[in-house]
């Protein structure tokens, strides 16, 4: 039985080593090809989520606030534009200090430069959007995420609903307006948060 020579054992292993490295480099060209997909349609889902939001409030005040509102979770984003809906008609009665737009469309009070009546005055449209969208995002991490329990946005507690009729009449408004950004525009307003009221 021959031996196998030293240059049979490089060209072997010259081999086995491009082999190695032609897997590899495949791999990773198949990963990458695979995030610039999900990427390209993670980015087509928000382009397509803005314009549901623009289309919806096209013409008012919070129009502005469409990019910021379509980069919150979806959840977030649908009651940011429907609280603000119900609060201030999306922008159009809002509260000022010293004659200045405060960008305060959900009736929100917290300690950002409050007015003399203790509603937060923001800095742009982008700061409102971050502050709101946060406390909201908190709301719902704590599972207030439907209109019927997010209606302690309206009077401090989610039991209010059923000694208030402003409230009940709250829950419906937001509720149909979230389902138009959540679910979209197909729905009729029909939904398990509204049809819990009856």
């Amino acid at each position: 039985m021959r031996g196998v020579s030293a240059p049979e054992y490089l060209l072997f292993g010259f081999i086995l080593i491009s082999a190695l490295l032609f897997s590899f480099a495949s791999l990773q060209s198949a990963s990458h090809i695979q995030t610039n997909f999900s990427m390209t349609d993670m980015s087509r889902g928000k382009i397509i989520f803005e314009k549901r939001i623009s289309s919806l409030v096209g013409g008012y005040p919070i129009e502005k606030m469409s990019p910021y509102i379509s980069r919150k979770n979806k959840r977030v984003a649908s009651f940011l534009v429907a609280i603000a809906k119900k609060e201030s008609n999306w922008g159009r009665h809002t509260p000022k200090k010293n004659g200045r737009e405060c960008f305060n469309y959900w009736g929100y009070r917290g300690p950002e430069n409050a007015t003399a009546s203790g509603y937060s005055c923001f800095d742009s449209p982008q700061h409102a959007v971050n502050v709101v969208g946060r406390r909201i995002a908190e709301l719902v991490a704590e599972k207030i995420d439907t209109p019927k329990e997010m209606v302690m946005w309206k009077c401090g507690a989610a039991s209010c609903a059923q000694r208030d009729r402003g409230a009940a009449k709250w829950i419906w408004d937001v509720g149909y307006y979230y389902q138009q950004i959540y679910s979209g525009s197909n729905n009729n307003g029909k939904n398990k948060e509204i049809t819990m009221l009856h």
